[in-house]
């Protein structure tokens, strides 16, 4: 029986490994989970000293597209780099190494999220329907909505670095930051190279392989 080209599958067929079909974890995706580290760490860094509020907090974090995309493309090994790149990115920007691990859950979240939502729903990252552009912005809503209230809230007030007047500026910069510049940059994307993506060995259709 013939396979069907990587342009005629399916949303469902991107994600399910077909009978036959042998995935394993190798050498290609240390090598993307360092990338993915090393992209994040430079787009993360020029989001947080551009347009900051403090704290690795910004107006316009381009390091989301990474955490997000990553995710979505290559499952544990991106979430994984979006949980690893700040800690480095937030460093450029001053924020001491303690408030960057507490800032790991949001980060974490923020990544997962649309990886779980696109493979749970069976949602096609080349966006081929107003479906998938929705499973797309309600993900990044809810991770950046988590991160948003974790990160000044439980964090930055946790450790005494806010104000109660500060409280909101804060939130609504991380939401902001990340909303905007996920709708910026994810949709162009995963438009734009998931089809070439999933050709590759790299592709993540499970969480590891």
């Amino acid at each position: 029986m013939a396979t069907a080209s990587p342009k005629d599958l399916t949303a469902e067929q991107i994600w399910t490994v077909q009978p036959g079909e042998r995935r394993s974890v190798g050498v290609i995706h240390i090598v993307i989970l360092a990338l993915l580290i090393g992209i994040g760490f430079v787009v993360g860094a020029f989001g947080s000293i551009s347009f900051p509020l403090g704290f690795g907090v910004n107006f316009f974090w381009t390091g989301i597209a990474v955490q997000q995309v990553g995710g979505i493309w290559f499952g544990g090994w991106g979430v994984l780099a979006g949980a690893i790149f700040p800690f480095f990115s937030n460093a450029i920007a001053g924020t001491p190494f303690y408030v960057s691990l507490g800032y790991v859950p949001a980060n974490a979240v923020q990544a997962f999220l649309p990886a779980w939502a696109f493979r749970y729903f069976k949602a096609d990252p080349r966006l081929k329907s107003g479906r998938d552009y929705l499973i797309l912005f309600l993900s990044m809503l809810v991770a950046n909505a988590f991160g948003a209230l974790w990160s000044p809230l439980v964090v930055l007030r946790g450790f005494g670095l806010l104000t109660t007047e500060s409280v909101p500026l804060f939130v609504w910069g991380w939401f902001g930051g990340n909303m905007v510049a996920g709708i910026v940059f994810n949709f162009i994307l995963l438009k734009a190279l998931s089809g070439v993506v999933i050709r590759t060995p790299a592709f993540v259709k499970r969480w590891w392989a």
